[in-house]
């Protein structure tokens, strides 16, 4: 579970939770109006504009972000890929590996080194896993923008809701006693979409933008890591090698923190 996601849709619900209620308005936040507007348009709106398998796609990116299974990190790839050198060295070549990383980072070392197998050398072994790379790079950016064009789409669908319920005000002219609660109504919808935007759909959106990156940089360094097995390098250069992605991952960290 991811406690820092939890922690944070947390925090954002108390706060509006505890706005309505402090401001007395929380019954209005809650009513059907905008509720269905916001949600039921947005909904048809993407069911319009992408095919169900992205939607669904970007759904299971939601739910793995709330619930991530188990990762690998930079250092354990990094240790697992000099353990393998050196078990390809002692047992005679890459050969010797082709049962080896069915665990690591999802079973990507295990089809790096099939690849590798396979093709017999580097320019070749390098095309092939870098399409694999480059294609889930590209869904993974692909479940982003779904979740970026939610964060404008339900604002949008929420000023709709505030038309719908202005033209409410202009019927209740002659009846001033009716106006107040229409229009408490009509800016609830503007309320709620642009809540979703900015407390879901940004949020989930740059998390999984940060989640491509994390995830091309570790079969980046595997990729390299099996291609050094292959070209026998000893396994302290691998390690060498493999230790400046680290460094990488960190200065991309101080990056993103300026």
């Amino acid at each position: 579970m991811n406690i820092g996601v939890w922690v944070g849709f947390a925090v954002a619900a108390g706060l509006v939770i505890w706005g309505g209620a402090a401001s007395g308005a929380a019954k209005t936040l809650a009513e059907s109006h905008g509720i269905l507007i916001v949600l039921g348009g947005t909904a048809g709106a993407m069911l319009v504009s992408a095919p169900l398998r992205r939607i669904l796609s970007a759904l299971r990116a939601f739910f793995a972000l709330l619930f991530p299974g188990r990762e690998t990190s930079l250092e354990d790839a990094a240790s697992e890929i000099v353990r393998l050198a050196r078990k390809s060295q002692a047992e005679g070549g890459i050969l010797a590996l082709r049962d080896e990383g069915r665990d690591t980072a999802k079973g990507f070392l295990n089809r790096a080194i099939t690849a590798a197998i396979a093709a017999g050398e580097a320019a070749e072994t390098r095309r092939i896993v870098e399409l694999e790379i480059r294609q889930r790079r590209l869904s993974l950016q692909e479940d982003a923008n779904f979740w970026r064009t939610l964060s404008v789409l339900s604002p949008m669908f929420g000023i709709i809701g505030t038309l719908l319920g202005m033209i409410q005000v202009l019927g209740t002219l002659s009846d001033p006693t009716k106006m107040a609660p229409s229009m408490a109504l009509a800016l609830s919808s503007a309320l709620l979409g642009i809540g979703i935007a900015n407390f879901v759909c940004v949020p989930v959106a740059g998390h999984i933008r940060l989640k491509a990156m994390a995830e091309t940089l570790l079969a980046e360094l595997l990729l390299e890591g099996v291609l050094d097995i292959t070209a026998g390098k000893p396994a302290y250069l691998i390690e060498l090698h493999l230790a400046s992605y680290s460094e990488r991952r960190r200065a991309d960290v101080a990056v993103r923190r300026v």
